[in-house]
């Protein structure tokens, strides 16, 4: 089961993968799924999840989570919406109608008369004022790289600019945005629906300053659903917007989301009828994989060891070799997780695009230490004398950073063991929320950590930028001045040129180790029957809510 299990993920991949992103240039009208010939509405449209987590930040332009980034995909709106078929077509979301200059550089989009749940006009002054806020030095947003496609953002963000009639995003008049590129990006509408392009409001923000988005009533919102409670740590419910501009898609009065991050728990409440949808952990696989309520999706992430480069251990590359020679990622595929999970050859996962009719990562290959116990004895001796200490000293001061839960607790333990084994060390486990994590990885206030990336848009690229020297999301403080130019030549190149660009920049992040690649995950739930048009995407925000609905029961 766990070979074919890992071969149905592949073929949900490549099915998903290969819609990412396309723009249809018909009619303006969505692919919204929506109640089937004979199926019947239940009267009471709740829809029970679990979000896992505490989400740590809800502005759109400030956030960097998964969690965030399934309750602001649900209660805002950017210029496109990703259909169910990975699609972006015009009318999908704020942006009813654009042009595309000859050169590819200039985007026209016209905005369609839609309204801020405060019964107020969106306009594209709220998307000049929060594109203009990412990229805006002093705010310091970790994905304000993700705007550098567009003509001086990148200088702007860097402060080698201040006048922003230089950068390329103008809000002509109220219903006219325009946006200049510095080369053709083929991916840039889709990346509009990215949430980093989604515009939080403009009178919100300034109106609530450094209260904005903490609470229900500090947010204003423009997406099929609103805030309704939010208990920290415990609960966070949403509602139906009567003011979305389609509201009548949406079908869902009220989404009811916990945070439970103990696997018992969440299957037990599945069970009771507490949850209508949860992921499988690996210890319950046996029991749902043969269920008609099991499930699997398309899930480009990839889970990595993650090591402080500024750390003052694990600064040094032996040390680091170490590590990575004694992590036995096959082994933990197959004896902990064991859910169909693939063994990492890089940092890339499978199914982006690559040259000769390949993807990315069949390219590439594996490119990646393999487990070899002496080796690791030996590059953590070598390691431990460059830097003039002991075992003992090494030991009282490295630990992991982890999250919270079952897996969290698992994972680490499984390569606390691994380590203490190999180089007889071992590592405390420090647990902590996912705000807290973040907050040590701003702080530089970790040594080694267990982390994970999920691809922003259908493109090697979502992976490759993340390592750039004093990038946003580069938490390993990574910094390589041929790394840099790689990427450089490769987000300016075309063809067969750019990927080569990013395969010589994945040979170096596996030779230099500031990571180290573990695994991409078996993206494995249970759902019952009864909920229907939750769909599911690969690359971007992966869940949408948009389209859920609930049948009778």
């Amino acid at each position: 089961m766990k070979k074919f299990l890992a071969l149905t993920i592949v073929l949900v991949m490549v099915l998903s993968l290969s819609l990412v992103g396309c723009t249809k240039n018909g009619p303006s009208e969505t692919n919204a799924p929506g109640p089937e010939p004979g199926e019947k509405l239940a009267a009471e449209q709740v829809l029970k999840v679990n979000w896992g987590s505490e989400p740590p930040d809800l502005d759109p332009q400030t956030t960097t989570d998964q969690v965030s980034f399934w309750i602001i995909n649900a209660v805002y709106d950017g210029l496109v919406r990703t259909q169910p078929d990975g699609s972006t077509p015009k009318g999908s979301g704020l942006a009813e109608d654009w042009t595309i200059s000859e050169d590819e550089l200039t985007y026209t989009f016209k905005l369609k008369d839609a309204k801020w749940s405060d019964g107020t006009p969106i306009t594209a002054y709220d998307f000049e004022y929060a594109w203009f806020r990412a990229i805006d030095p002093e705010v310091a947003a970790e994905y304000a790289y993700q705007f550098y496609h567009i003509k001086n953002a990148e200088k702007f963000n860097l402060g080698e600019i201040t006048d922003k009639n230089e950068v390329g995003i103008k809000a002509v008049d109220e219903k006219t945005l325009q946006v200049e590129l510095v080369r053709p990006t083929p991916f840039f509408l889709s990346l509009t629906s990215f949430i980093t392009y989604i515009p939080a409001q403009k009178a919100a923000v300034e109106a609530f300053g450094e209260e904005f988005a903490s609470a229900p009533d500090k947010m204003v919102y423009s997406g099929p659903f609103v805030i309704e409670l939010w208990d920290k740590e415990q609960k966070l419910n949403l509602a139906k917007n009567p003011n979305y501009w389609d509201a009548d898609s949406v079908k869902l009065e009220r989404i009811e989301g916990d945070m439970i991050t103990d696997n018992n728990t969440r299957i037990n409440l599945y069970e009771t009828g507490g949850l209508d949808v949860t992921g499988v952990p690996s210890e319950f696989l046996s029991k749902y994989q043969d269920s008609p309520e099991f499930g699997s999706a398309a899930d480009a992430t990839t889970w990595y060891l993650q090591f402080n480069m500024e750390d003052k251990y694990f600064s040094n590359l032996n040390i680091r070799q170490a590590f990575a020679y004694a992590a036995d990622r096959k082994s933990y595929v197959d004896n902990v997780l064991a859910d169909g999970s693939l063994v990492a050859g890089g940092l890339t996962p499978p199914l982006l695009a690559g040259k000769d009719g390949k993807d990315f990562a069949d390219n590439r290959g594996d490119i990646l230490f393999p487990y070899d116990a002496a080796k690791a004895k030996e590059h953590f001796e070598k390691g431990l004398e460059e830097l003039g200490i002991t075992k003992e000293e090494f030991q009282k001061h490295a630990s992991i950073v982890a999250g919270e839960g079952t897996w969290w607790s698992r994972t680490s333990q499984a390569f606390q063991q691994m380590w203490k084994d190999t180089l007889g060390v071992e590592l405390q486990i420090e647990q902590m929320s996912f705000a807290m994590r973040l907050e040590r990885y701003n702080k530089k206030d970790y040594s080694i950590s267990i982390a994970g990336w999920s691809g922003d848009y259908n493109d090697a690229m979502t992976f490759m930028d993340l390592f750039v020297t004093n990038g946003g999301n580069n938490d390993a403080y990574y910094s390589n001045p041929d790394y840099d130019a790689y990427i450089k030549k490769a987000m300016e190149g075309e063809g067969d040129e750019r990927i080569d660009a990013m395969l010589e920049a994945e040979k170096l992040l596996a030779r230099d180790l500031p990571i180290y690649p573990l695994f991409h995950p078996a993206r494995i739930y249970v759902q019952r029957d009864y909920v229907k048009g939750i769909e599911r995407f690969a690359v971007g925000c992966d869940t949408e809510y948009k389209w859920a609905y609930i049948l009778e029961h």
